[in-house]
């Protein structure tokens, strides 16, 4: 009886910090770099998405925390395309603040990669961030078919 106390004593915290581990878990969905050496950051941690833009290594210029259901995604595919091999495709994810909008993107142009950030405000294009290609971490097609489609 008294070792079937210890062990429960023992394993109950062990137990117990499992939750938590798996809640404070991060995953990359995107990432990359520009040429003046700010990040694009997209992570998705405690069941939120997170969107942070600025220096590598500093507190970010602008965070942007949503919920799934507050994104949007766009995704397109395309074997017209003209590229070297005749495919394409991007993936688009959206984040709103207020009149902003900053559209993560992550394009397949062929054999070439690209993607970054583009700024809307009101619908109007105010800003185009393209981040270097060696640079580019993407994980966004693991989550984009579980998000709400961008209305047309």
């Amino acid at each position: 009886m008294k070792l079937r106390r210890t062990l429960l004593a023992l394993a109950l915290p062990v137990l117990m910090s499992a939750p938590a581990l798996a809640d404070a878990y991060t995953v990359t969905v995107f990432q990359c770099v520009n040429k003046n050496n700010k990040q694009v950051r997209v992570t998705y941690v405690d069941g939120q998405y997170r969107y942070a833009f600025g220096k590598i290594d500093d507190i970010p210029d602008i965070e942007i925390v949503r919920s799934p259901q507050q994104l949007t995604q766009n995704l397109l595919k395309t074997q017209a395309a003209d590229t070297d091999t005749g495919h394409a495709q991007i993936m688009e994810l959206d984040f709103k603040n207020g009149t902003y909008v900053y559209t993560v993107h992550s394009d397949y142009l062929g054999t070439k990669r690209a993607g970054g950030v583009d700024v809307y405000n009101k619908g109007k294009s105010i800003a185009s961030i393209d981040c270097l290609p060696n640079t580019i971490v993407d994980n966004l097609s693991e989550h984009i078919y579980d998000l709400p489609e961008r209305p047309y």
